[in-house]
């Protein structure tokens, strides 16, 4: 459930045509220094096994990754210096409503070589690469049995069937019946039971966390680089309101007692250690 579920907040932040522009000068930046850090390290590297690999496959952490790359690009496109033409101000415009940054006129900017040095840093530790050898890792280090019980876990038939409804939401994301969905959804919010089991299910997965880290550390390396910039005060937020709203769509169909039987599953003692472990390692 947590794999499909990364992949959709990542891709929740939409790209306008003013992020596509960036998105090119932030990948080279990113792959040349992903290329140092690997030359560097290319000695020290640890011979993974199999299931090693397979536990970082099924898991879908890797996205992690992307959601850093996605939340910076989204950060720095609200705040980049940029000429003053009709196409930058729609793009820029069109990001304004819930925005991860403050929408007002004083805002701090980020110019080009700002840019470039959070593209940079980021890259020391948020490749997928970088990040996929932090969680071989980080899984190398569990006994082998640990290993195994949790690949047992992550292929139970009911949360491959969570996966599965998570894979048609992404589907659906960008499309009119999602939006409506959602729009709906604040309108007319669902009984108080129902808000328990999805926010339980958000709770015991640690998912809204996981992008709430990955996130913080986006907003830290772009506070490093440019003096006096700030986030918005209610970022935190938001990004749980999105985990939330995706989840309500995912499972829109799902009755209550499949939904807890769901969320208890991450209760089990080595998967949740598991992901506190990875949300321990995102910085």
């Amino acid at each position: 459930m947590l794999r499909l579920s990364l992949l959709v907040l990542a891709s929740a932040f939409a790209f306008t045509p003013y992020t596509l522009a960036l998105n090119n000068s932030s990948q080279n930046s990113l792959a040349a220094e992903s290329g140092l850090e690997q030359s560097a390290t290319k000695d020290e590297l640890i011979e993974f096994t199999e299931l090693e690999h397979q536990l970082v496959e099924a898991s879908g952490l890797l996205s992690l990754s992307q959601q850093v790359k996605y939340s910076a690009q989204r950060l720095i496109a609200l705040s980049i210096e940029q000429p003053e033409t009709d196409a930058a101000k729609d793009a820029v415009d069109s990001t304004t409503q819930d925005t991860l940054s403050e929408p007002n006129a004083d805002k701090v900017l980020i110019n080009h070589a700002q840019h470039f040095a959070i593209a940079k840093h980021l890259a020391k530790r948020w490749t997928e690469d970088q990040w996929q050898q932090r969680l071989l890792e980080l899984i190398h280090d569990m006994p082998v049995a640990t290993q195994k019980l949790i690949q047992q876990q992550l292929a139970h038939p009911m949360l491959k069937a969570a996966q599965r409804k998570e894979r048609a939401a992404i589907s659906l994301q960008d499309t009119a019946a999602y939006q409506l969905y959602i729009n709906k959804l604040r309108q007319q919010p669902p009984g108080a039971l129902r808000w328990q089991l999805v926010e339980s299910l958000d709770k015991q997965s640690g998912f809204s966390q996981m992008i709430i880290q990955a996130r913080s550390t986006v907003i830290k390396q772009i506070q490093q680089q440019v003096k006096g910039w700030q986030p918005q005060a209610t970022w935190q937020k938001q990004s749980r309101r999105e985990v939330l709203e995706f989840l309500f769509y995912a499972y829109r169909t799902t009755p209550n007692n499949k939904l807890k039987h769901i969320a208890d599953s991450f209760n089990q003692r080595e998967l949740n250690q598991f992901y506190k472990d990875v949300r321990n390692a995102i910085h």
